[in-house]
């Protein structure tokens, strides 16, 4: 029976090809991201599971009490490895020492790489496989670095990284003596680069990182697991680590074994962990979000059946002359759904593995086992049942006489108050994404237009790292192509700020500050709002005025004439207002106070000749390695530093989301209007006898979708508003929340439903009264 079944809904979906693509692709849409989120809930249950004998590898856990205070921690202090060691159900231990992000060194400037310490063990505790050098290495040499396969791409391109020499900034030169492979799997214990426990107490004797290989207060950058005999080992292990408590002066600790398969899903209790994965708040929050995509799904697979009720009632009909059952026309059109679905899984697959390869953020890495293949295949058959059932429920009600006699009159609903009010909700929902879409692209665009007419296009940054600039600063000022510089934290990149308590009055406010040379802002060519700027011959020792912006102003309550002259009571010191500085002309205009602190200026801004960038880059590189060999010099160009691919990128992922939202809009009221233009066919062609245009009846059927558009924008628009003065919170005034902005992201909405409806209510205008009425 279903094997007759199959065979009919596949002939019956071939048959109608057109109508079975657009239903494939109206699901493919919905499912889509409920597919991203499949994999990545996949991906979090995978993590570490390409461990050998997983089962055995337990980490050590702190639990430590300070003041009656718990708090568990998911590092421990080094020196109870060693302790650990002697345990005799214990196989091997490893130490991890997690030094986090360093600098590593290279002509384009300073690359970011999280360090991790660590000993020939781990790799033999952990399923990481060396594709080259050997694990011994790390004890024979202080000297060796390990990279990943992904590190090494990113540092040398195709070359061999191999023998290759590197120097990382404040911790030395290091040899490539080995490359991991990369984990086929997530892992809570991410690697980039490793160097040896030998090296890291050697870097503590020179004093480049903090003494914590035999420091027992110290274990929060620290990590310890061990490889038990037997899983029955867990127990043992426990009993045996409260033998190592430890009583220091203000804390207790005490000590505990964690499978490392019960470190994913996170468990937030355990703190120190960042690389858990999600917890079960954040899985079942995925799962509801792709519950809530499958009845997307079947609202427009819904619409869209129910658009051909008509021409299968008549097939019912004549089903259940010659037989059929209720529940086998219900089964009949339950499997072309799933069918449907099924096949729109298929299609969705290859576009979101392309989707995963080629955006950053979602390339993570989970098996495609039979585990995710019949999760998929579940989800795909729960979204074909779901969309199917009330249509198969509907269809199978229908009498054979009613149908076979005058299947026009037959009306599926008694009422459609709830279809339409459904239908009211999703283009609600539609309008208020466009909306948000059209202000964010906007701010995207306008921000972009701000920064090409003012950020001027022959400026270049130096990141200062910390260091006295006055003396570096007074050479680069003599270069030939060097027309000004200047240094400050603030309008350049790196953008450093602080936070100060500012008292005016009875106003006690927290207000960020950045640092500027006295001379920034006349060389930048700053007109002040009101007052004057800092005196040429500032004081480095004493701070005894200061500068505030607009918004800073306003959030004092002060107008710009009173403020200028007054005394703030700045953190712990009385400080005189001096002037106003406009609001930052890019990004947010975030309240600023504007201090001269030379120690904390982070940025040179050096304005130099057009066509001589390379040059003075050179020539810039080459003074910093004379004043700071040690360090890297990070010198950008200001304006492809704001600029750069991130925008680009952005505008282009609106642009695909609108896109997607538009689509799923315009095929969730197609049904409905198809199925509009079937029902009232009769009524259209007696309006057509009593002589109503052909416009006229297009009209007839249009006009009722215009109202629900209408109301759907009555919807829409207040939480589009609403969502858009969230973002201008967020990113500042220049989020544009103008009618202009609002009116493109309704009519946009608008537009596209009313095209999709008049592409089914133009047939009404190709009736023709005599074939509609002749069996009346």
């Amino acid at each position: 029976m279903i094997k007759n079944s199959l065979k009919i809904a596949i002939r019956i979906l071939w048959k109608n090809k057109l109508f079975s693509l657009v239903n494939i692709l109206s699901l493919s849409l919905s499912m889509a991201v409920g597919v991203i989120l499949f994999t990545f809930i996949k991906a979090n249950h995978d993590k570490d599971h390409f461990h050998p004998r997983l089962n055995q590898i337990v980490r050590i856990l702190t639990q430590e009490t300070n003041e009656g205070e718990q708090t568990k921690l998911a590092t421990a202090p080094l020196p109870l490895a060693t302790q650990m060691e002697s345990i005799s159900f214990v196989e091997k231990t490893v130490k991890v020492r997690l030094a986090g992000r360093h600098n590593l060194q290279t002509d384009r400037g300073d690359v970011p790489i999280d360090i991790k310490f660590s000993e020939p063990s781990f790799f033999d505790v952990f399923g990481f496989k060396l594709l080259s050098g050997t694990a011994q290495s790390l004890t024979n040499n202080s000297n060796t670095l390990f990279l990943t396969e992904k590190t090494a791409k990113k540092i040398f391109g195709n070359t061999n990284a191999l023998g290759q020499t590197i120097q990382f900034e404040n911790l030395g030169s290091y040899t490539v003596e080995g490359i991991i492979q990369d984990p086929p799997l997530e892992t809570h214990l991410p690697i980039e680069a490793m160097l040896s426990l030998n090296s890291a107490e050697m870097l503590e004797k020179k004093g480049a990182i903090s003494t914590i290989s035999q420091n027992w207060e110290d274990f929060k950058s620290s990590a310890i697991y061990a490889r038990l005999k037997s899983e029955g080992n867990l127990n043992q292990l426990n009993i045996v680590l409260q033998n190592y408590n430890r009583k220091l002066d203000k804390s207790h600790l005490q000590f505990l074994a964690q499978p490392i398969e019960d470190i994913t899903p996170r468990n937030n209790d355990i703190k120190n962990d960042p690389n858990a994965g999600a917890d079960w708040t954040s899985i079942k929050t995925q799962l509801l979000i792709i519950l809530s995509l499958t009845l997307l799904s079947a609202f427009n697979y819904i619409s869209l059946a129910l658009a051909r009720a008509f021409s299968r009632a008549q097939e019912v009909g004549v089903r259940k002359t010659i037989g059929a059952t209720r529940r086998q026309i219900i089964g009949q059109f339950l499997i072309e759904s799933t069918l449907v679905s099924l096949f729109a899984l298929f299609f969705t697959l290859p576009c979101v593995r392309i989707l995963m390869h080629y955006v950053p953020d979602m390339d993570v890495a989970f098996s495609w086992d039979t585990t995710l293949f019949f999760g998929l295949l579940t989800y795909a058959i729960i979204t074909g049942l779901v969309a199917g059932a009330f249509p198969s429920w509907l269809l199978s009600t229908f009498q054979p006489i009613q149908i076979l006699r005058k299947m026009k009159n037959i009306k599926l609903f008694r009422g459609v108050a709830i279809y339409k009010a459904l239908l009211v909700v999703q283009f609600s929902v539609t309008i208020m994404l466009m909306i948000l879409v059209v202000i964010l692209v906007d701010y995207e665009i306008k921000n972009n237009a701000i920064i090409n007419s003012t950020v001027p296009p022959n400026v270049l940054t130096l990141d200062l790292k910390g260091e006295k600039y006055e003396n570096l600063q007074n050479e680069i000022s003599q270069l030939s192509q060097v027309e000004t510089t200047s240094a400050t934290n603030w309008y350049y990149k790196p953008i450093k700020m602080g936070k100060s308590s500012v008292r005016l009055d009875d106003n006690i406010l927290e207000i960020n500050y950045v640092s500027v040379d006295p001379n920034a802002i006349d060389k930048e060519g700053i007109i002040l709002k009101s007052g004057r700027n800092f005196p040429k011959n500032m004081p480095q020792g004493t701070e005894q005025y200061v500068l505030v912006n607009e918004a800073a102003a306003k959030l004092l309550e002060a107008k710009s004439e009173h403020l200028v002259g007054q005394n703030l009571l700045l953190d712990s010191a009385y400080v005189q207002v001096i002037g106003i500085m406009p609001n930052d002309i890019v990004g947010q205009s975030t309240p600023l106070l504007y201090r001269y602190l030379p120690n904390e200026i982070a940025t040179l801004a050096i304005k130099i000749n057009p066509d001589a960038e390379l040059e003075v880059t050179k020539a810039i590189q080459s003074l910093w390695g004379n004043h700071f060999p040690e360090k890297t010099a990070n010198i950008h160009n200001l304006k492809d530093d704001y600029l750069g691919k991130s925008s680009k990128e952005r505008l282009s992922f609106f642009g695909f989301f609108a896109l997607i939202v538009m689509i799923i809009a315009a095929l969730g009221i197609l049904g409905i209007a198809s199925y509009a233009v079937e029902t009232r066919t009769k009524e259209l062609g007696i309006r057509k006898v009593l002589g109503a245009s052909n416009i006229k009846l297009v009209w007839t059927i249009t006009g009722s979708f215009g109202i629900l558009i209408l109301i759907s924008g009555l919807i829409g628009v207040p939480a589009g508003l609403f969502g858009g003065d969230l973002l201008r919170q967020d990113m500042g005034t220049h989020v544009d929340l103008s009618i202009i902005n609002i009116s493109i992201g309704f009519g946009s909405v608008a537009i596209v439903g009313l095209l999709t409806v008049l592409s089914q209510t133009v047939r009404a205008a190709q009736i023709e009264p005599v074939k509609v009425l002749k069996a009346e």
